[in-house]
């Protein structure tokens, strides 16, 4: 199922259960995160880290320098300690006690190149890159108007479910719009395509 080796480190017997069930049977617990990269090859692994008392930003960081993909795991995960885990450069970022379903999605999400964000850390990323006036509209050229329209709630930081009672149509609908606007205008995700957008 992964491509990448799922590497483990948390101190919490739960999560851990849920971890490895979501992570396959080929996933390794690690006990310290001293020279991974020595033993690792960063394109090869994905590292599970709990934020803890040991485990700071600071060592986050050090883990994205060296170009390990880290889906990051806090016990009282915040929309601010998100951005902040994602301008430090991590892949994913999710509750300790997540679901082994969404763990499993934030896995293969980061297994094929975009980064899994919560939905409240997302519109607050986008409402960030919002602050900055859109240079031109030539992107708009490339969508449908229904596209546009559903473009436009999400640069307004609305989700599926908004967009769709503002637009009178399903949330189905909404996503097979965003589908297609991703794919027309090159980007995986939400934040990719307001980043994009902002900077045409």
């Amino acid at each position: 199922m992964h491509m990448k080796l799922p590497l483990i480190s948390t101190q919490n017997p739960n999560a851990l259960k849920n971890w490895l069930t979501a992570s396959g049977s080929e996933a390794k617990v690690l006990y310290n995160l001293n020279t991974l990269d020595q033993k690792f090859s960063p394109p090869k692994v994905i590292l599970l880290i709990q934020l803890s008392d040991k485990i700071n930003q600071q060592h986050i960081s050090e883990l994205c320098q060296q170009r390990f993909d880290l889906l990051v795991f806090s016990d009282t995960p915040s929309t601010e300690e998100g951005i902040q885990l994602f301008k430090i450069g991590i892949k994913g970022y999710l509750n300790t006690n997540a679901s082994v379903e969404r763990i499993q999605q934030a896995l293969a999400t980061i297994e094929s190149g975009s980064i899994w964000l919560g939905q409240s850390i997302m519109q607050a990323m986008i409402g960030q890159v919002g602050k900055s006036p859109i240079k031109n509209n030539d992107w708009k050229k490339l969508l449908t108007h229904r596209e546009n329209q559903v473009v436009e709630q999400v640069l307004n930081k609305q989700s599926n479910q908004d967009i769709a009672k503002i637009l009178n149509i399903t949330e189905r609908t909404v996503k097979s719009h965003l589908h297609n606007t991703f794919k027309k205008l090159n980007v995986s995700d939400r934040l990719a395509l307001a980043l994009k957008i902002h900077n045409w």
